[in-house]
């Protein structure tokens, strides 16, 4: 009598099994014949939690990574015409005799416009390597104005090359402080790189754009990827700037060739404004 029990207690168990194992089998089946859609659009995903973004699209351009030779320019400061300037480990410090006026408005985004003045000072052969220089940014909460060395017609924005031009309290240029990175030559043939858009989604897929914030500015530039004894080497990046809701404007930057981004953020700044 427990034999004949035992017997129906397990066929009742393997009847159960192979319906679980037929119903599993058939839900798998279902599963492979409508897969499950896991690709997420990101841009959606930005603007869900608050964050604006322009001048980005899917463009796919390309340039070339460089390379820059130091060049001694110590033995030229004391060229320099109505300013007393000095020279330390690289960098021109300057006071210029003569302050420049620029006219500039409280409340109002300053463009390039604003300082023609000191782009004509700056490449009139004032300034050392002048006309390898662009206007850049200005930040009007430490009174700075940027400009940026042109390498391949594109900034170099990782603070290897620029010149930081002081403003007092009557936006009268007043001082400045100079790098310069050297000669700029092409390596190569053009690279592809990622698309502003592609930069713009890695930057919130790696946490670096917080919510509620404005994308203002997207723009190409070079920064210093390798380091050698007698040269450098720069690569293509997206330089990104964003708007805080508490105002603040942070800087991001993605290696243009190789979609990463950089974590050595020694350009960030904190009320720019860029042009575009």
């Amino acid at each position: 009598m427990d034999f004949r029990r035992s017997t129906l207690v397990l066929i009742i168990s393997f009847l159960f099994l192979d319906i679980f194992l037929f119903g599993t089998f058939w839900q798998m089946k279902k599963e492979v014949k409508t897969p499950l859609n896991t690709s997420i659009n990101v841009m959606e995903q930005m603007r869900a939690d608050g964050i604006i973004v322009t001048g980005v699209n899917t463009t796919v351009e390309s340039l070339p990574i460089i390379q820059i030779s130091p060049t001694n320019i110590e033995h030229l400061v004391n060229t320099l015409p109505s300013q007393v300037a000095t020279y330390d480990k690289g960098v021109i410090s300057s006071q210029l005799l003569a302050p420049i006026q620029l006219t500039l408005y409280a409340n109002t985004t300053a463009t390039i416009e604003n300082f023609a003045e000191l782009t004509t000072y700056v490449e009139s052969g004032s300034i050392i390597n002048g006309s390898q220089y662009t206007w850049f940014n200005y930040n009007p909460t430490t009174r700075k104005v940027i400009y940026a060395q042109r390498a391949n017609k594109i900034p170099v924005m990782d603070g290897s090359s620029q010149i930081i031009f002081t403003l007092n309290a009557n936006n009268q240029v007043i001082s400045y402080e100079q790098t310069f990175a050297g000669n700029a030559e092409v390596l190569g043939a053009n690279r592809a790189l990622i698309t502003s858009q592609k930069a713009m989604e890695v930057l919130y897929l790696a946490g670096r754009i917080p919510t509620r914030s404005t994308v203002s500015v997207v723009r190409l530039s070079y920064y210093k990827s390798l380091a050698l004894k007698d040269l450098s080497i720069y690569s293509p990046a997206w330089y990104v700037e964003f708007k805080q809701v508490d105002g603040q404007t942070l800087v991001r930057r993605v290696d243009a060739i190789r979609g990463t981004v950089l974590t050595n953020e020694a350009t960030e700044t904190v009320n720019t404004t860029t042009p575009q």
